[in-house]
């Protein structure tokens, strides 16, 4: 019985604003070897009510495409997605904000491979030949993913816009986390410290963590330190993250530092 009036007051926490356009844009700012590079993608939401939950139509503006021969995994996605850019995904969610479904999910999953494709570099020098290879490994591993972590991949685009879970427990000392931060070695698990609080009449939950991280390379075994800082504003009137920060800051010994910021707001009109 407990359990049940929990998942109730769970679920009723997320309510969205309904048919009226939200305004999604992520800003990427990427430092590597001293050269940084920026990326923005925006998309707009519009949520309705169903008699199971929700419906959430997400259309991806239009951008830049992306450059061929990107390698980082957040670039692929990035171009998988400008695919179906100007085309309305939908899909459908429970009363907590979770996809339990996507239309036409098979189609868009398609174009999303296509997109990471034509990453691929035309060119047969040997760099080009190794980017294309790499490539095609990442589409090789994608290509077969069964329905329901195809339907993860998809889901990104509101999930994590979404914290009814945040927004229904409230308030929170610090406690232990384990994170994974990615970085120039790969995806890291990180020890840190997770603390939600309230502000403004807002939740902010901060996250602070960092490790030690080795990778072997040509050159023997590299050692480095990661550091990650998120921060997330949620509404816990919505459910909704208004706004998400997330900061990884990568140190090689004997190189620069290499640093990635990643900033999310949700406009409502």
């Amino acid at each position: 019985m407990i359990a049940a009036v929990l998942l109730a007051a769970q679920a009723a926490t997320f309510a969205p604003p309904l048919d009226r356009p939200l305004s999604a844009v992520t800003e990427t700012g990427r430092t590597d070897a001293g050269v940084t590079r920026r990326f923005t993608n925006a998309r707009r939401i519009v949520f309705r009510r169903t008699a199971t939950g929700y419906r959430a139509e997400v259309t991806i503006e239009p951008g830049p495409p992306a450059t061929p021969g990107e390698e980082d995994l957040k670039a692929m996605f990035r171009a998988g997605f400008a695919r179906i850019a100007g085309r309305t995904v939908v899909l459908h969610l429970d009363p907590a904000g979770r996809v339990s479904a996507i239309e036409e999910q098979e189609a868009i999953w398609k174009a999303f491979l296509d997109g990471i494709a034509a990453l691929a570099p035309p060119g047969t020098d040997d760099l080009d030949r190794r980017r294309a290879g790499q490539i095609r490994a990442i589409l090789a591993a994608l290509a077969p993913m069964p329905p329901d972590r195809q339907r993860a991949t998809i889901a990104t685009l509101v999930e994590p816009l979404i914290a009814a879970d945040i927004a229904a427990a409230g308030e929170s000392p610090p406690r232990p986390i384990r994170v994974p931060a990615g970085s120039a070695f790969g995806t890291a698990q990180l020890d840190g410290i997770r603390v939600v609080r309230r502000q403004n009449g807002h939740l902010i939950v901060s996250v602070s963590a960092a490790g030690e991280v080795s990778q072997r390379t040509p050159a023997g075994q590299a050692t480095g330190r990661v550091t990650l800082e998120t921060m997330r504003r949620v509404d816990p009137a919505t459910g909704l993250v208004l706004e998400s920060r997330d900061s990884v800051r990568t140190e090689l010994a004997g190189a620069a530092p290499a640093t990635r910021l990643t900033v999310t707001t949700i406009h409502i009109p």
